[in-house]
Parts: C-alpha cells; structure tokens; sequence
C-alpha cells in the first residue's frame, strides 16, 4: 500500500501504514504493546480527555477522525414527499443499515467504484440510497434511506466519505435495477413522508369544548395532568379515554425514555421521531426487526412496536456457534452517537459495533495496535471466540483513559437471542404489544 500523506492532523498518519489486513480488520507485525505506554501516548490521552479525571471525550468517535482530513461539502437536500427518484445512485451492503440523522463511512478502494462515485460528486451529486439484504439475505430490501455525502476526500486512490441518512425511500415496484460497479447500482425510488404527529383526540367534533377544556399535550406529564380533560373528549366517542391515551406518542416516548435511561439520558433524544429512529440504530435487535421498523410509516407505528422489543430480554451471542458473549446490562456508550455506530476499515469493510465493558468466552489474536483507530487513543486488539475462532470484533485499551478498556463487537460476529419475557404480556402470544391502562394512573 502507498504511504498516508504526512500532513492530517490525527497521530495515526505519523506512523508506518500496516501492510496486512487480517480479520476484517489491519494489523501490523511491527506493531506490539510497548507503542500503548509510550509517552507520546501518555500526551495524547491528556488531549482525549474531558476532565481531571481522564474520562474519554465521547464527540471524538463521531468524527471519524481515523479516515484523515476530509473535504467538506455544503448543502442539504430534503425531497417532497412522494417524489421519485429516477436512476439514481445506490450502494448495496449486505446487513449495514443507517436510519435518518445517523453517519456512514466509506472508503471505497475499488478502481471502478471510486471512478463512477468521484464522477458522481463531480457533478454535484451528493445523495445516493442505501439499500440491504432482505431478512432472507436473498435479494435486495425494497426500502431504503437517502444519503447525503457531507465530506469527502480522494487518498492514496482511496475515496473516503462521510455521508449522513436523510430520508427513508422504497424501490418503485417493477422498476429496473441497473449494475454499475461493484456495490453500486441504479435504482428508482419514491421518497416516503414522515406523517405529523396527531392526537387520536384531534377529531372531536365539540369545538366548543376544545376551546375550554384542553386535549392536546406535549408531553407524558401533561397526559396525566390533563387525564380529567380528556376524558370529556373522549365521552363523544365510543372507546373508554384511556384506549386513547394508549394511542398518544408521549405514551411510548416516556416508556422507552424510561427503559434507555440505563445509557444515558443526555445522548438520548427527547423528540419522538428522532426517539423512534436512535432506537432502531442502537438498541441490539436482529436484522429482521429493524427492517420491520423501517418499513414503518408513522412515528407512532414505530414507538409502539419498539416499545414491545424493548420488553424482550435479550442475550449477545456468537453468530457462528451460539456461545454467550456478553448481556444488555454490559452495553454502555462509548460515543455521542449512541451505543451502536458504523465505523470502516482500510478494506473497505463497514462494521457496525456495538460497544460493552465486560465480555466473556473470546481470546485476543495479536498485539494491540493504534493504526487507524476507531476510538483514537486506544489500541486494539482482535477478538475471536474462544470455541469457534470466529471474528467477534475487538478490545480496546488505553491505561491512562476512563474506561481503561471496553470491548467493540461487530454486528457480524455476533447474533441477538430474543427471550421470552418471564412475566404475562397480554397479546404476546399473538405478537401483539399490551399495556394496562394503570402504567400511567
């Protein structure tokens, strides 16, 4: 591989490019332990640091700073509602998904990947559509997100990018798909709408009552506040108001703001859409549940069956033999992203990981390393399991920060296992999500 150019910013480009690639991920047969304790690291854990007490900055994994200083591009694209977009750009990954609001990085080291994808930018194109395997892995998932390149830089032949998801799409029945090179395609898809948000109270047809008595609300606290209200709303109609108040999206927002508080309520969005979409991009759910919420409409459609996942307990365990690697109580965040975030290689490989402070039944493979670290300061060290020797991802070090280590597993690796709640759902028998109208009273 050609050498890094000498003038970026991050520590990385002063070392030696590795020259293998290994496990999906690069090692380095010069690398070895001594180049965590150096003192050039020591410096550098000092700068990584929030505080005193060596706690890790959490913003410095959202810039993906090990892809180098790239070219900001300006502008943001927003579709109509309902528009199609014909032949327009696609990049096809196997299992990779990214929700509106969330960062992908690419590098893409294939010759006639960058040429169609540079020529692209060089038009002033900046949104392709990403598109997954079915739950089947078979054929390609007819929904999609719209992204929009937001930085971009062409290196050692290399194009790295950053692109952000804007909107969700669906491929136009019958339309045709066209192979351009390697992942990338020519698709035609019709942008879908993000309805408002609507109080199931919204048609009662006393107005002269809306304007004394007040149904609408912003929140969880103003639902129960406003409980004796509603209830005169809800007289003119057939179902008892607290059926109704199970129809609020404040209702949802304020079960699963509840059930996340464990990671954190300061990375935790509040607004109810971007609540729907945080929970879909980071909490550990198998493949076939998130393309589910994807094909969602509605905010509220979303929240309620997000809220019935999050009641499922949930193990992490090796894709390939079933063995447990970790538990939800272990998952924390390890960046202001969430606890589950793209990252690539120098292959061109996209993970997404989820990062844990404790993990078992692994061993680590080579030396730890900092080459293109996805959590600058650390090291890291490649995972496999301990009874198979599958990839299960990596353990990163850095004696001088908070944590001291943590664990990064890759979505590849590992599989989510879904048990049965050990107390009565109503409705769970049928897949359907109950709640009992005394959860808020």
């Amino acid at each position: 591989m050609a050498e890094p150019e000498e003038n970026q910013d991050s520590d990385q480009e002063e070392q030696s490019f590795p020259m293998e690639i290994e496990n999906g991920h690069i090692t380095d047969s010069n690398s070895s332990a001594e180049g965590e304790n150096s003192s050039d690291g020591e410096d550098e854990s000092l700068i990584l640091a929030t505080d005193s007490t060596g706690e890790y900055d959490r913003d410095i994994p959202t810039t993906h700073g090990y892809l180098g200083k790239l070219n900001p591009l300006s502008g943001y694209t927003v579709f109509e509602d309902g528009d199609v977009l014909r032949n327009i750009f696609a990049i096809y990954t196997t299992n990779t998904l990214v929700f509106p609001g969330f960062t992908l990085p690419l590098v893409m080291n294939n010759y006639f990947e960058n040429r169609v994808l540079q020529n692209f930018i060089e038009e002033h194109n900046k949104v392709f559509v990403l598109l997954c395997a079915d739950s089947g892995y078979s054929d390609l998932y007819e929904y999609g997100v719209t992204m929009e390149i937001f930085e971009n830089n062409l290196k050692n032949n290399m194009l790295h990018i950053k692109a952000r998801g804007r909107q969700r799409c669906k491929r136009v029945s019958g339309s045709k798909i066209d192979n351009m090179a390697g992942r990338i395609k020519l698709v035609t898809v019709q942008i879908l709408g993000e309805p408002p948000i609507v109080s199931p109270l919204a048609d009662t047809e006393l107005l002269g009552l809306k304007s004394k008595r007040k149904w609408t609300l912003n929140n969880f606290d103003e639902l129960k506040q406003c409980q004796k209200f509603r209830r005169y709303h809800a007289g003119q109609l057939p179902w008892p108001s607290w059926v109704y108040d199970l129809n609020e999206v404040s209702y949802y927002t304020r079960i699963l703001l509840d059930g996340l508080s464990s990671y954190g309520r300061e990375l935790i969005p509040t607004d109810p859409e971007k609540l729907s979409y945080w929970f879909v991009q980071n909490y550990h759910l198998v493949h076939k549940e998130r393309l589910h919420i994807l094909r969602l409409c509605t905010t509220l459609e979303r929240l309620k069956v997000e809220a019935s996942f999050l009641r499922l307990r949930r193990q992490l365990c090796c894709e390939n033999c079933g063995l447990q690697i970790t538990d939800p109580t272990k998952v924390f965040a390890m960046s202001k992203d969430g606890i589950q975030a793209n990252y690539v290689n120098p292959g061109g490989q996209v993970y997404e990981i989820v990062t844990v402070l404790a993990a078992q039944n692994f061993e680590l493979i080579g030396y730890p390393s900092r080459q293109f670290s996805w959590f600058p300061g650390y090291a890291w060290t490649i995972m496999q399991c301990s009874n198979c020797n599958i990839h299960l991802g990596w353990k990163f070090t850095n004696a001088s920060l908070t944590p001291k280590e943590f664990f990064g597993l890759a979505n590849s690796g590992i599989k989510v296992v879904a048990e049965k709640p050990s107390f009565n759902v109503p409705g769970a028998e049928e897949g359907k999500l109950s709640f009992a109208s005394d959860y808020i009273w």
